[in-house]
């Protein structure tokens, strides 16, 4: 569904409920151009990554820190500046 700005300001609490109750997606123009996107929380996370060619690194987001606990990262860094004479 898409809808004027300032018909979703006049009708917020019934396009809340119809998002939470029939999962609906509600798109909010301004002017003819599309300025946001109504959804129930939870579906963006639900759906793969709608934009194609990027990857969304965010749930990958302290994965590595295991790895680096026990280095200090100052000594690795010289340890492989070394190692380009």
């Amino acid at each position: 569904m898409r809808i004027s700005a300032v018909e979703a300001r006049r009708h917020f609490g019934e396009l809340l409920n119809r998002v939470l109750l029939t999962d609906e997606e509600i798109i909010i123009e301004r002017a003819g151009r599309e300025v946001a996107k109504l959804v129930k929380m939870g579906a963006a996370e639900d759906k793969p990554c709608e934009r194609e060619g990027k990857l969304d690194f965010r749930s990958a987001r302290g994965l590595g820190k295991h790895v680096w606990k026990d280095i200090d990262p100052a000594e690795y860094v010289n340890r492989e500046r070394s190692r380009w004479d």
